[in-house]
């Protein structure tokens, strides 16, 4: 009987510790990429993850598994605070503070895949890849954009997929004149975003 009880014990143990290092590298390399950029040594996020290289790559065989994974993780933060913003703002800014944030986002995973790719990785699964953070940020959108709909503030006539796909091709765009001056390249997608707004209020 003793036996039969450890041996799960000893099964369960490789689970959290894989799991605990899977997260520890997540975290050096989502702080990496920030300082770095994408072309960061892989073997120096897995010293900042406190991790061997082979313990790297058994979770992340490629520098583009880590980084998909670094951006569905944060796509999911981006969308959990939809739900807290519903109950400490003003519908329509907490509105316009979560599209700031979806935009910031989107530009930035965009930036990191985009120079992936050209240096001759590719997307795991876009087509997976694609329906799950739409499908996730128009949950997350509609649960604000209703919200401000409800508060009579916001027009009826636009739905949480119209929004994303507005916004989406705003990302898009400010992707692609990513290389201007930080300052002007956060006022742009700032006026842009107000402009969107300005078109969804409630006359």
């Amino acid at each position: 009987m003793a036996e039969s009880v450890a041996a799960p014990t000893r099964r369960r143990r490789p689970r959290a510790d894989a799991q605990r290092s899977v997260e520890q590298i997540l975290r050096a390399a989502e702080l990496l990429v920030a300082r770095d950029g994408p072309s960061v040594a892989l073997e120096e996020i897995a010293r900042e993850a406190g991790v061997g290289p082979a313990t790297l790559y058994r979770h992340f065989p490629s520098r583009m598994h880590l980084f998909e994974r670094v951006y569905r993780d944060r796509t999911a933060r981006v969308a959990e605070h939809a739900l807290a913003l519903t109950g400490v703002e003003e519908p329509t800014e907490a509105l316009l503070q979560w599209l700031r944030e979806f935009v910031a986002l989107g530009i930035e995973a965009r930036g990191v895949l985009s120079t992936l790719m050209s240096q001759g990785l590719r997307e795991t699964d876009p087509t997976a890849n694609a329906e799950w953070g739409h499908a996730l940020v128009v949950k997350a959108a509609g649960r604000l954009l209703e919200r401000a709909q409800a508060a009579g503030s916001v027009r009826r006539d636009i739905n949480a997929e119209d929004l994303v796909t507005l916004v989406s091709g705003v990302i898009v765009a400010l992707e692609s004149r990513a290389n201007v001056d930080a300052a002007h390249h956060h006022a742009s997608a700032e006026r842009t975003l107000r402009v969107i707004i300005d078109g969804l209020i409630k006359r």
